[in-house]
């Protein structure tokens, strides 16, 4: 699926395909390439080649999109009435706490001033202000984590209480209030204030695809309006300035986060863009290190808030070009993706300290979600850029598995660079579900956040498909997996959508231990000299990138406050030479067990000892609300006792996006290469060939093989998205 044009360059071959969804409506809507569910397709395409059917490849819901209806009758009376002051203030607080580091629509003091007037004048307030106030409300509500056992945590319960769908009643009563829909030819700056309240409600009832179309609707009303423009800024006041921006970053970052999980094209384009609208401020000078900002206090508390907004800007433009140049273009090389990988680099350095994701254990809640919310925009940014690499090894090793590649192709050299991306897609994914064990654990974590589920979903989705593989040992993964899959069950409660996802995640789970028992009968062990995920054997282990050293006792303070950048996704070219590949194993019997705060500690780490041949992915037994500062952990999961799942500090996103340092060791160790070296050649990769679809002219090499007819509509095939053909 690669036309050669010079023989040194190749462009992929893309064909006209579409992958559809069926609502619970009956319509059919489109999911794309970027799409959790249509690598969730992919996946279940490779597994049933390999394993055959199961309840993971056959699930009787596979065509279908998760949409939840109202569950309150259209004509039903609407009674305009607010609650309590002490519970709008309450819902009001909720809501800005979790929409910290996705949204900022209001500025807070400002909106609590408008609710103190509201509440002490309510004849004085205005129908499009209740409007907005009614949807905080509503989204407050739907987000609220109290602390068990807490004034808060019943005046919560007592809403739930007195009824069934209580958000969805201060939802239609804003509606009622000022439908912003009825008066769309008139769009003010509330109405599109409104609408992205709308849109973020929808998300979080999973009415994804209305949440689209308000959000589009909300963009149009912001051009209209020259929020993207920098030169309509004058004509305003400082205040104004910085509502109108704020606002449009809010829409910048809901119409990425909408784009890369439906997989459709975004609303927003960049080049229509002036000045600082998208481009976040530079530190102060006087503060260039961060060193004030990395302390909470009352005057820098509003910096955080739009620190946290800039971070998720700044990853939402590199999705916004990933989307652009490789899911819209269908093809990727290690060339274009080293050029978007330098670009991710540097956002570690550009955020502000109090948001690093080792401030976690002490953050308060709302800067707790806005590390939540801009670290896993981050870490998503990087799987989007590798999970195309991270396909088609996976893809080449299930068709090998079949027989219908040797296993000494002439393709071997490309590997090499290839798997330097593929491994950086399953340490990322790593990294996510240990960023939300953390907010789960500080009891913050809430059951209905639309945006983490997507997160932990993929991520998990990914190391299973590893671990099914059995691409790359990982000592984590395991645990990883359990904890994410755990995480889901906790939401569960309250939550169709996860509840959904939860039954993929344990079907493919299931899949994944009978494989492993099936590679067991089928060989004897034997070292997996693929990745370098932490993956010991009997005499050596391969490390991945340089650990930095121990930091000393006497110095530990001031690297956890001052120096926390440059762990997680520090420059290349900032650490060492690489270590000798030949370390001690360390036996899991020898491991301390590891709290979440020496997880999160800058000080070095022994890693636990890797699953025995035997051990099988645990299932969950269950998973309880989080109690007090650090809440329990999942029942199940291995965070049990304050003991996580340490992310080792060699598992630098920076160095395994560096292809320059694949080139330094001289390759990545390979069950695919004679040497493990590298070619140096641009590698490329055709959509193509991992997104074939049963035809008569089936790629080569793609996870189906042909022998299905082509059918418009719902298909019997064992994916839970079908094609339709332009033939």
């Amino acid at each position: 699926n690669t036309a050669s044009t010079d023989g040194n360059e190749e462009e992929a071959v893309v064909y006209s395909q579409m992958r559809m969804l069926q609502d619970p409506t009956g319509r059919l809507l489109y999911v794309g390439d970027a799409a959790s569910l249509s690598f969730l397709q992919l996946l279940r395409m490779m597994v049933e080649n390999v394993a055959g059917p199961s309840a993971f490849t056959t699930d009787p819901r596979r065509h279908k999109i998760t949409e939840i209806p109202f569950s309150l009758p259209a004509t039903m009376r609407h009674t305009h009435l607010l609650p309590d002051k002490r519970t709008a203030y309450i819902l009001v607080e909720s809501f800005f706490i979790n929409t910290h580091g996705f949204l900022q629509v209001f500025e807070r003091h400002a909106f609590t001033a408008a609710l103190e007037r509201c509440y002490s004048d309510p004849l004085t307030t205005e129908p499009p202000w209740l409007c907005l106030l009614n949807l905080v409300f509503a989204i407050g509500l739907m987000l609220a984590t109290p602390r068990p056992d807490t004034p808060d945590a019943a005046i919560i319960e007592k809403l739930h209480r007195d009824h069934p769908d209580r958000a969805e009643v201060f939802y239609m009563n804003a509606k009622s209030l000022n439908d912003p829909l009825h008066g769309f030819e008139d769009a003010d700056f509330w109405s599109v204030q409104a609408l992205l309240l709308m849109s973020y409600y929808m998300l979080v009832k999973s009415k994804r695809n209305t949440s689209f179309a308000l959000l589009g609707m909300a963009v149009r009303s912001a051009y209209a309006l020259g929020l993207h423009r920098e030169e309509t800024m004058v004509i305003f006041g400082q205040d104004e300035q910085a509502a109108r921006r704020n606002l449009w970053r809010s829409l910048f970052v809901m119409d990425r986060f909408l784009s890369f999980s439906l997989g459709r094209p975004v609303a927003i384009s960049e080049d229509d863009c002036s000045g600082d609208t998208l481009r976040p401020a530079q530190p102060e000078e006087h503060d260039a290190f961060g060193f004030d900002s990395a302390f909470q206090t009352t005057i820098n508390q509003g910096k955080t808030n739009a620190s946290a907004l800039e971070a998720a800007v700044r990853s939402c433009s590199v999705i916004g070009r990933i989307l652009k140049e490789v899911y819209q273009q269908r093809k990727i090389s290690t060339r274009l993706a080293q050029e978007i990988a330098d670009v991710c680099k540097l956002w570690p350095k550009a955020l502000a300290p109090q948001l690093h994701w080792r401030q976690a254990p002490s953050a308060c809640p709302s800067q707790g979600i806005a590390i939540l919310h801009v670290n896993l925009f981050y870490c998503h940014s990087i799987i989007l850029l590798t999970r195309p690499f991270f396909l088609y090894i996976l893809n080449a090793e299930t068709q090998k598995e079949m027989g219908h590649q040797p296993s000494n192709g002439h393709q071997r050299h490309k590997y090499p660079r290839m798997e330097k991306f593929s491994e950086a897609c399953v340490i990322a994914s790593s990294h996510s579900i240990v960023l939300v064990q953390a907010a789960y654990e500080a009891g913050y974590l809430p059951r209905s956040n639309p945006a983490v589920m997507y997160f932990l979903f993929a991520a998990t989705l990914v190391l299973l498909a590893n671990e099914f593989a059995g691409l790359y040992v990982s000592r984590e993964a395991d645990h990883c997996i359990a904890n994410g899959t755990n995480i889901i069950m906790y939401c569960a409660e309250c939550d169709q959508q996860a509840s959904r996802l939860y039954h993929i995640l344990e079907a493919f789970r299931e899949v994944v231990n009978q494989q492993r028992s099936r590679r067991r009968r089928l060989q004897q062990p034997q070292p997996n000299l693929m990745g370098t995920l932490n993956q010991p054997t009997p005499s050596q282990q391969f490390p991945g990138p340089v650990p930095r050293p121990p930091v000393s006792s006497e110095h530990q303070p001031h690297q956890q406050s001052f120096m926390q950048q440059q762990d997680f996704s520090g420059a290349i070219g900032q650490q060492g030479t690489p270590p000798d590949l030949t370390q001690a194993h360390i036996p899991a019997q020898h491991v301390p067990q590891l709290s979440t705060a020496s997880l999160l500690s800058p000080t070095a780490t022994a890693p636990m000892g890797p699953p025995t041949p035997q051990q099988a992915i645990a299932p969950p037994s269950g998973a309880g609300t989080p109690r007090g500062t650090m809440a329990a952990s999942p029942a199940g999961s291995t965070f049990s006792g304050g003991a996580p799942p340490t992310l080792s500090r060699n598992l630098s996103l920076s160095n395994l996006l560096d292809l320059n340092a694949l080139d330094s060791m001289g390759g990545i160790p390979s069950i695919r290469s004679e040497d493990g070296g590298s070619s140096g050649a641009e590698e490329h990769i055709d959509f193509d060939a991992l997104w074939a679809w049963p035809s008569n002219t089936p790629a080569v090499g793609s996870p189906r093989l042909g022998g299905e007819v082509s059918v418009q509509g719902i298909s019997d095939s064992a994916v839970p998205l079908f094609g339709v053909y332009d033939q």
